[in-house]
């Protein structure tokens, strides 16, 4: 950990001197944790999985159906003893173990707690030897809450092994009368951290509350201003959620309706038939987003340099907050029109011995049925017919509209839709028709007399799209302070290039998922050591290089948004936003007596080219030196003009 940036922050909470155990309390809504009695300073002690023997009911770690488990327990007191675990040659913890245990039917016992054995694959051995015993009940202990918001959040967070027997899908270890370990400062009223296992996965919260910092903290401020309407708001529409810590300010609608409307898309030909094949076919698994993957979700000091050094990488406990934001939106790679999507058959079964039976068997890796589909995709070639019905867009929002339909009619691009987007599938290309609608004509006739339809008005009309799109790039130009070609700004350039067709060509190389168990012979990640066949893609936290860097492609592009790179990561913590918080600097208070006292706090912020300044009608209880932090009310690019005290 000591060479990971974020090594400390777990540490801080996971401290086997600090973390304890209880039992959970169901109250109403209300979840509480009743302490177990300490037996010398400690609540639970480490059992040697070797010491558990004489258990018909007991699993072990490397039994092929083992899962976690919950037993009644004794333990003799006084073979409690600390045992001390090196490294290197020094002592890095010294846990205490417990042993002579003995299982029983009584309730008010001690309960032995297994976990997680951390298997890679089915007939592997387990890097694991211990589980835990939880002492008794302190019936005299006062219950600790846990904070309702800390619940939340982890229950949002629950991993799939989380949600498995015996634990519950929707709410993980909570269940009445379950153990459960937690880490609780003495100073706050509630816990904020717990789980399953002394080990347990903790959120990075900046209260020490387990009210965790989220992806969405990483928005840059400006996007995220509740009474802010962008065009994307302006032409679907919008519901906007107040806070309590921001209100919609007046005049601000809370909703409006979009002005925009899709039609299901109707079969049109094929050139070979419809179905890609007759019967349904299984792809290949998908997982789901893993945010706490940050050197691929937020933005890295080296991001061309794919072997940065764990210490100097950003995650979501780096201080101050704004030394790094999201990446931008994901998108998938194009795969060319023949794309490697179904899932390959199970390897051949494997001879196992059971030491536990004694008996020789056969065993074949199983894919968990939660995570299997079948799908009927449909054949290249295959052409739909939808229209985009839309009213009262001005010629900006008509022009954002039809910038994306004009990529999509290019034959270097494609858009992607449906399901299986990673796999490569979804490729396609959309030819539009601009028609607009005369009023005029609409309400003269009640039909159409050509065709004794509806008189709808509807024309194709006869200027170029172009026109459209060039107001619009010329809009979002002006409001970028930019002279320059729309589409050799960075962003758009990336867009571009993860648009295009038919995608990258080496795929294997360059688009594939990185693997936890990568064969040393293939192209793979990091470096495989002389021994080794199988190395873990993920274990040097290699940082997601830019689509442009992937394709190859060195062309000089602008950056008036936040850059990928280290210098404009530099440039952007120095631009200040409204409503941001930063630490202040009392150096000087200024009283002016009259009518009202009025009292001017004149602070100093790092990275300001000037003075802020605070005005208040208030008494304040500050003098200069003092350190605190405050709210951005004004300010200007690195000059901050005004502020008030969070």
């Amino acid at each position: 950990a000591n060479k990971e940036s974020w090594g400390q922050e777990y540490k801080q909470y996971v401290d086997p001197k600090i973390v304890k155990a209880g039992y959970l309390i169901k109250n109403g809504e209300s979840w509480l944790i009743q302490p177990a009695v300490e037996d010398k300073g400690v609540t639970f002690a480490w059992v040697e999985e070797s010491d558990i023997t004489n258990f018909p009911y007991f699993k072990y770690l490397n039994d092929r159906d083992y899962k976690p488990q919950y037993f009644n327990a004794n333990y003799d007191s006084q073979f409690l003893a600390q045992r001390q675990i090196k490294r290197k040659g020094k002592i890095v913890a010294e846990p205490w173990f417990a042993s002579n245990i003995e299982f029983t039917d009584s309730d008010s016992s001690s309960k032995l707690v297994t976990s997680g054995n951390m298997k890679q694959i089915d007939d592997g051995n387990s890097p694991r030897c211990n589980h835990c015993i939880v002492f008794p009940v302190d019936k005299k202990a006062k219950p600790l809450p846990i904070d309702d918001t800390a619940i939340d959040h982890y229950r949002n967070a629950l991993s799939d092994f989380q949600k498995k027997s015996p634990f519950d899908k929707d709410w993980g270890v909570l269940k009445e009368d379950r153990p459960v370990f937690y880490y609780h400062d003495s100073k706050s009223n509630t816990v904020g951290f717990f789980g399953q296992s002394p080990n347990f996965r903790i959120p990075y919260s900046p209260e020490g509350n387990g009210h965790a910092t989220t992806v969405a903290d990483f928005i840059p401020k400006d996007l995220t201003k509740i009474g802010l309407v962008d065009l994307a708001d302006a032409i679907f529409g919008w519901v906007k959620r107040e806070t309590d810590k921001e209100k919609l300010p007046d005049g601000v609608d809370k909703q409006r309706a979009g002005r925009v409307f899709i039609t299901d898309a109707i079969y049109q030909s094929d050139k070979d038939g419809i179905w890609y094949e007759n019967n349904p076919v299984t792809p290949q698994i998908l997982a789901s987003p893993k945010p706490t993957c940050f050197p691929h979700y937020l933005v890295q000091p080296e991001e061309n340099n794919p072997d940065a050094h764990p210490s100097q990488l950003k995650h979501y406990a780096n201080q101050p907050i704004q030394d790094t934001v999201i990446r931008g939106h994901k998108l998938y790679w194009h795969k060319g029109s023949n794309p490697d999507f179904k899932l390959p058959p199970p390897p051949a079964p494997k001879k196992v011995i059971d030491l536990q039976k004694k008996v020789l068997d056969t065993q074949t890796p199983q894919v968990s049925d939660t995570q299997i589909t079948l799908i009927r995709p449909i054949k290249k070639g295959v052409t739909f017919k939808f229209n985009i019905h839309f009213e009262n867009l001005s010629d900006v929002e008509l022009g954002a509209l039809l910038w994306v339909l004009d990529i999509a009619q290019n034959d270097n691009y494609c858009l992607s839709l449906g399901m299986g987007k990673p796999l490569g599938l979804g490729a396609v290309k959309i030819e539009p028709i601009l028609y607009l609608s005369n009023r005029n004509k609409r309400y003269e006739n009640l039909f159409d007399s050509k065709n004794s339809y509806w008189q709808k008005g509807e024309e194709e009309t006869n200027k170029d799209i172009s026109d459209y799109v060039s107001k619009f790039e010329n809009y979002m130009l002006k409001k970028l302070d930019y002279t320059g070609n729309f589409r050799n700004l960075c962003r758009i350039k990336m867009l571009l290039a993860m648009l295009s067709w038919p995608g990258i060509k080496d795929v294997e190389r360059n688009t594939r998922y990185m693997e936890i168990e990568r064969d040393c012979s293939k192209h793979h990640i990091g470096q495989c050591k002389q021994k080794d066949k199988k190395i873990n893609e993920y274990k040097e936290r290699p940082v997601l290089p830019n689509p442009l860097d992937v394709m190859g492609i060195k062309i000089e592009c602008e950056r008036p948004f936040p850059s990928l790179s280290k210098k404009s990561i530099e440039q952007q913590t120095e631009l200040f936003l409204e409503d941001q918080e930063v630490d202040a600097k009392v150096v000087d208070i200024q009283v002016k007596e009259g009518k009202k006292l009025k009292t001017t706090i004149i602070y100093e912020i790092q990275g300001s080219d000037c003075s802020a300044k605070e005005e208040t009608y208030k008494p304040v209880s500050l003098a200069v030196g003092d350190i605190l932090k405050v709210s951005i009310v004004k300010a200007q690019g690195k000059s901050i003009r005004k502020v008030k005290r969070v």
